[in-house]
């Protein structure tokens, strides 16, 4: 009998409509029904006998830009997306050195299981189809300053076993960790993330029924403190390194759901990576009728009476359409495109502290003619003596491989990434002297190299291509504010915001205009970003009184 028909059933007279990762938010349509331009510039086809077809304006080509365009195509909509970059994708790329592909995104996606509701996003997008999955025996290894490791495996009887060989006295507290990770795999939320009207909110309280009660029990517990709670030094340390770059309040729910999706194979690495991905999307966009234009860098959103009509591109040319969607960072989109000129106190204090955003990061990536299929995927070690790197002090690193993907390395070669958490402002100024900051990069993976030519020897002799990408290249190359790698952290603050209204997917006093993406969406991963271009445009149909088609 499987494990997922073992788990206790849970009997409640609750009604509550939560979501947990998947976000229960709900757009903020404008107040006013859909209304026709009146300037001459914004006699768009929409009031053309012979074409009543409305125009959509996007920014930014990332996953959730080129959704919301394959969406709008599917729903009449004519589409434009302008990118400021000259290949999709935004984030969720990949890039090519002598023979070697370093991935700058996807580690796993999910929903990939065709059984599960999630499924169905995919499934419309139809850019999956032809994907071959690697799915992970083993999360992450964290390695103790002990010598001992913690292998977080996805299969729950093995990860049992061995964590209770690592600590028998902490029986109690790992019994708690498999029984929460078990009652999260009977989470199965649909394709549809927000709801918009009391139907929809019922049927996600319904799907939500089934993990009501370990979600009122585990909706506050962050992973640092559940941690704590262990007696053994390493899985009280390894614990709270589940995820890399999780702030202090980084909800345990998130660890537990992750672990049960992994253990009913219902996440998993694309193989191929993440251009492919953007790639198939942008296909995808294309095929519809929708159009993409790169190297058109976004100025200005064009504002009359307080509509958004159209958009001024860097290079003096204007745009206009008739219903404009920012896929692009909100930070950028709200204040510079908007000039702050439509905010309110509650998305002021957002963007001035009152939500964290994710890390900078620093991407070191490396080609090497050494082969690291045996080790772990993942690998969290301590440093024997702390580092300094770009004026970050490390006294761990955490290694990845992809030699479970043929198309990453040559045969009988290896990539190897490294995601270290960055100081944006001292990159910027580096940034200042173009031979100052490129020998501060080589001098980042300098310190790299030597540390993983220690650990595994042989490797500087074996190393055949460094890539190194900072903050500023995340910024130069998406907009990302600060090159933040996933828009805001996810929090147990932000999540108690995915289980009530969310954040608001307009501005207040500004009609025809939405913003997407990961800095309005929960986790900022590439499921959620495509969802995301997916509700806008279901938004936009239900306020336009059109059916949503898909």
């Amino acid at each position: 009998m499987s494990r997922r028909s073992q788990v206790r059933p849970y009997v409640t007279y609750i009604f509550i409509p939560f979501s947990y990762q998947l976000s229960a938010m709900s757009y903020q349509l404008p107040a006013t029904n859909y209304q026709l331009p009146t300037t001459n510039h914004q006699l768009s086809a929409i009031i053309n006998p012979m074409n009543n077809t409305p125009k959509i304006l996007i920014i930014g080509a990332g996953v959730a830009g080129l959704s919301a365009g394959i969406y709008a195509q599917m729903n009449g909509f004519t589409s434009t997306i302008y990118e400021m970059h000259d290949i999709p994708g935004g984030l969720c790329t990949s890039w090519q050195r002598r023979g070697y592909t370093f991935d700058g995104a996807v580690r796993y996606l999910a929903g990939v299981n065709p059984d599960v509701k999630g499924y169905q996003l995919w499934e419309e997008l139809s850019i999956l189809k032809d994907t071959d999955f690697y799915f992970y025996d083993e999360f992450v290894c964290i390695e103790g300053r002990d010598g001992r490791k913690l292998h977080l495996y996805t299969d729950l009887d093995r990860l049992e076993k061995h964590l209770l060989e690592l600590s028998p006295r902490d029986a109690s507290h790992i019994h708690d960790f498999i029984e929460g990770i078990d009652d999260f795999r009977r989470l199965d939320l649909p394709v549809d993330i927000t709801a918009t009207d009391p139907r929809e909110f019922a049927q996600m309280g319904r799907d939500m029924l089934p993990v009501l009660l370990p979600t009122i029990r585990w909706r506050s517990i962050t992973l640092d403190a559940f941690a704590e709670r262990f007696e053994d030094p390493l899985l009280r340390e390894g614990m709270a390194l589940f995820f890399q770059f999780s702030p202090p309040d980084f909800p345990m729910m998130l660890c537990l759901s992750t672990l049960g999706m992994m253990q009913d194979r219902e996440a998993g690495y694309p193989i191929g990576g993440s251009l492919p991905i953007a790639n198939s999307l942008e296909a995808r966009c294309l095929a519809l009728g929708g159009q993409v234009v790169y190297g058109a860098r976004v100025a200005d959103i064009l504002v009359e009476e307080d509509r958004a009509v159209g958009l001024a591109l860097e290079d003096g040319q204007k745009v206009y359409g008739d219903i404009v969607i920012s896929a692009a960072d909100g930070r950028s989109t709200i204040f510079d495109l908007l000039d702050g000129a439509y905010t309110d106190d509650k998305i002021c204090k957002i963007y001035q502290g009152g939500m964290t955003a994710s890390k900078s990061i620093l991407q070191v990536s490396l080609g090497v003619a050494m082969d690291f299929s045996e080790q772990p995927p993942m690998i969290n070690f301590p440093l024997v003596e702390p580092v300094w790197l770009g004026n970050v002090r490390h006294d761990r690193l955490t290694l990845k491989h992809y030699c479970f993907d043929p198309s990453m390395a040559p045969e009988g070669k290896s990539v190897l990434t490294l995601w270290c958490e960055a100081d944006y402002d001292y990159w910027h100024w580096l940034r200042g002297d173009r031979a100052r900051y490129r020998a501060h990069k080589d001098e980042v993976a300098e310190v790299i190299i030597e540390i993983l030519d220690n650990r595994y020897p042989g490797f500087r002799n074996a190393l055949e291509v460094v890539d190194v990408a900072t903050p500023i290249t995340y910024e130069r190359y998406t907009g990302n504010w600060r090159g933040a790698f996933a828009g805001w952290a996810l929090t147990t603050r932000k999540m108690s915001m995915m289980m009530g209204i969310g954040m608001d997917k307009t501005l207040p006093g500004l009609s025809g205009f939405y913003m997407i993406g990961q800095w309005v969406e929960p986790g900022g991963n590439v499921e959620l970003s495509c969802a995301s271009g997916r509700d806008v445009i279901r938004d936009i149909c239900r306020e336009q009184s059109l059916e949503f088609l898909t």
